[in-house]
């Protein structure tokens, strides 16, 4: 009786674990927050850590009800579980042990994320008993990816139903991105073909899966992401193939398709399969002819920029040398980038972008994980490409389990390309995980692999110990949880903190949120916003004296008090992490504007500040342009011209330093000659956008405001977008009384820089027919061409 009722409870928890384990990959995909702060990848994986900790736990208490843990004995689980390990030996060694293992929230790449991915592939494998669950499970991944397709139709067609307060809070892609929900629908084609052509599934059910196939082709044209549409389209020929060689459709009888009996088979065509083939055909030939007509349907837009495999593979060598075994450390790829940079990356508008990854997770995993990492993850692949290939031709008639091996193992497959080829949200990741999981429990049932069985209370005497181990890995599964709520709750205050002041300009309360954030988690990123924050506020209160007299005991005292509090967070994100460009970077800026108003050694602390982040980023033109800023403050104009000079050979089209050159010129008098010599280089460059704009600056500041609209109306010509050149030709026409030309212009940049709130209050002058800056306060002014920064921040 005792037993009967034991076999009942754990049978239970079995269920339990199935029902938990579909309801994580049904909601997995389609999870948000609809709350102003909380991003979506906080959102993602805070699901991920809370969905691993409850189904462990349920885990833990099925095995104390049984006293049985049973793992399928697949060997490629092995090199997995290696990986992992050598990923988190990696991060100790790495330099920044928090960045790499944490980073701010279990950002993707870290080893904690890569740790709670293989731990999702063994919970899978552990959790899923039986056919019956496999079944479940993509099941709900079918109506996850429907739910998906309705959410991205009504973002499409009927955004403007939803209420406004909801709508901004909503993400336009669930998944990640549009590439990623791009991944996910060709999973969900590769799902429905495997359904339609090898299992038994109602009218009604086709239905619905002709309807997501058609649609999940659309999108994927819309994105027009060439991996995924070959991918596809490889696999749809593969299971053509596949399909007419063995007998896995209905008898003869129920069936249309074409066939041929061979030895017992019945073989027929798979027409689905042939139309998805057809359909990669046509978006791979139809160019962006097809794809922008889906895209301007679906309002899908789609920019990816990444490393390509050749640079990525450069920076591997280049890793190895540093450290052949362990690379230089999870997280730590764009520290990797900064360092070794490609120049020609400076002429693109992509030159200050940060890249957190190579071309693809896999090749990434070269340059972080090092040979030791890059060699276990492939051995795990190959192992389990070996064992799946045989396990779908191991036997002809194995009915609903040969569909469920099939279909788990060729959406798992597809997703680990994808992690070759392209570097994929949290979703996609974890989904690979999960159906290379579901795949190696189907073996099971199949005869096709056997089990390790280990019964924890076969010796009376460590039933103790037994128990008290399930005890502990419960606590550290529930403090590891913690560790993830912890950070997302900080990021989500971060976040929350530079949000309100974006909005509303309250900086003590922003610096406030900050500050708690920074408290939970004292992460570089928070420390870094806490300086920026602090250093705007110090630029108020600093920008408000315009005598000596304003400057009060109560005025002296709240910029000393900002000023030590702008340099301690800044040393504070260099002593988190001393090998990340930025945090030197802004250390730098933080004594630069001290060194600009007269604190005594700042310049040389900026300096200092500069030349190391110099070196953490050798390419990087932005560096030698602050050093010519500090030898302009130092009265050194020749040495200031020297550094843009450097800096323009880094980045022929660098704005900021044809900004800065002019400022020189104008600042030494010397406007005439400088007009001459940059009339004559755009003789010989043409296309410099950057010599149109200084040349239009340095007409401006000759009050030439008809020569200043010319040359500027040159650069936009060659960068219709340059919001900067659009910002001062908007000025030259609204000196010129061309004002409708001028409002254009402001309007257009206020389209694509909506939060930068100058263009907005000049948009709003020009129209109620006052002075283009009138209201206009600190550190703002009337004199836009003699501030130390453009008044727009761009990209090139």
């Amino acid at each position: 009786m005792e037993q009967e009722v034991q076999n009942t409870s754990s049978n239970l928890l079995v269920r339990k674990l199935g029902t938990i384990l579909s309801i994580f990959v049904f909601l997995l995909p389609i999870f948000f927050v609809p709350v102003s702060g909380v991003g979506l990848y906080v959102a993602k994986i805070t699901f991920l850590a809370t969905g691993l900790v409850a189904i462990f736990a349920i885990f833990l208490s099925s095995v104390l009800s049984t006293g049985m843990i049973e793992l399928p004995k697949a060997k490629y689980l092995i090199p997995i579980g290696v990986f992992a390990l050598v990923a988190l030996l990696s991060s100790v060694f790495s330099g920044s042990i928090n960045s790499s293992l944490a980073g701010s929230v279990f950002d993707l790449g870290t080893s904690g994320s890569i740790i709670m991915l293989v731990f999702l592939l063994f919970m899978t494998v552990l959790a899923v008993k039986s056919v019956g669950t496999v079944s479940k499970i993509i099941t709900a991944f079918i109506y996850s990816t429907v739910a998906l397709a309705l959410y991205t139709l009504l973002g499409a067609f009927g955004y403007s139903l939803i209420p406004e307060s909801l709508a901004s809070k909503m993400p336009f892609f669930l998944a990640g991105g549009a590439v990623d929900t791009a991944i996910i629908f060709g999973s969900a084609v590769i799902l429905a073909l495997c359904a339609i052509n090898m299992s038994d599934v109602s009218k009604k059910m086709r239905y619905v899966l002709y309807a997501l196939t058609a649609f999940s082709l659309i999108f994927i044209g819309a994105t027009n992401f060439t991996p995924v549409i070959i991918i596809l389209g490889l696999i749809s020929l593969v299971f053509f193939v596949y399909i007419l060689s063995w007998s896995v459709g209905k008898p003869s009888s129920e069936t249309t398709s074409s066939e041929d009996n061979n030895q017992g088979l019945n073989r027929k065509i798979s027409l689905s399969s042939l139309i998805v083939l057809i359909a990669s055909i046509i978006l791979l030939l139809g160019g962006s002819g097809i794809s922008d007509f889906f895209s301007k349907t679906l309002r899908v837009q789609t920019t990816e920029i990444r490393p390509n495999f050749q640079t990525t593979m450069d920076l591997s060598l280049l890793s190895w040398k540093q450290n052949f075994a362990l690379g230089v450390g999870p997280n730590r790829f764009s520290e990797f980038w900064d360092m070794h940079k490609p120049v020609e990356i400076n002429q693109t508008q992509f030159w200050g972008t940060e890249f957190y990854s190579g071309s693809g997770f896999v090749p990434t995993i070269a340059i972080t994980t090092g040979l030791l990492g890059l060699l276990s993850l492939l051995a795990f692949i190959v192992m389990y490409l070996l064992t799946g290939v045989k396990a779908i031709f191991a036997q002809v008639y194995a009915g609903r389990s040969r569909y469920l091996s099939t279909a788990s193992f060729l959406v798992s497959v597809y997703f680990w390309i994808m992690l070759f080829l392209y570097s994929p949200s949290i979703v996609v990741m974890a989904l690979a995980f999960i159906f290379t999981g579901l795949f190696t429990a189907t073996l099971v049932p199949q005869g096709i692999m056997s089990l390790w069985k280990i019964n924890i209370f076969s010796n009376p005497k460590t039933n103790f110990l037994s128990v008290l181990s399930i005890v502990i890995l419960l606590i550290v599964s529930v403090a590891g949880g913690y560790f993830v709520w912890e950070r997302s709750a900080a990021a989500v205050i971060f976040e929350k903190g530079i949000i309100n002041y974006q909005m509303t300009g309250d900086i003590q309360s922003a610096k406030q949120s900050i500050a708690k954030s920074v408290t939970m988690v004292p992460s570089d990123i928070y420390w870094r916003g806490l300086t920026e924050i602090s250093l705007n506020d110090l630029g108020r209160v600093l920008g408000n004296i315009n005598a000596p007299e304003q400057v009060t005991d109560e005025v002296r005292t709240q910029a000393q008090t900002l000023i030590s509090d702008s340099v301690a967070s800044a040393k504070a994100a260099v002593a988190v992490d001393d090998d990340n460009f930025q945090n030197w970077f802004v250390l730098a800026r933080v004594y630069e504007v001290l060194g600009a108003n007269g604190i005594g050694g700042s310049l040389e602390e900026a300096r200092n500040a500069y030349n190391k982040a110099g070196t953490l980023s050798p390419s990087n033109p932005s560096v030698p342009l602050a050093l010519s800023r500090l030898d302009a403050l130092e009265g050194n104009i020749e040495g200031a011209k020297a550094n843009i000079v450097k800096a323009l050979e880094l980045k022929n089209n660098y704005t900021d330093a044809y900004f800065t050159l002019a400022q020189l010129q104008v600042a030494q008098d010397d406007i005439p000659s400088a007009i001459k010599s940059v009339e004559a280089a755009t003789l010989v460059e043409p296309n410099n956008t950057g010599l149109y704009f200084q040349l239009g600056l340095l007409k401006y500041n000759q009050k030439d405001y008809l020569g200043a609209a010319s040359a500027l109306e040159k650069a936009v010509t060659l960068i219709p977008d340059y919001a900067n050149a659009k910002y001062f030709l908007g000025l030259a026409y609204y000196k010129l009384n061309r004002k409708d030309d001028s409002l254009k212009q402001f309007e257009e940049i206020k389209v694509t820089n909506p939060e930068n709130t100058e263009v907005s209050l000049i948009v709003e002058n020009i129209k109620a027919g006052k002075d283009v800056f009138a209201g206009i306060q600190a550190p703002l002014d009337e004199e836009p061409e003699k501030r130390a920064e453009l008044p727009i921040k761009e990209e090139n």
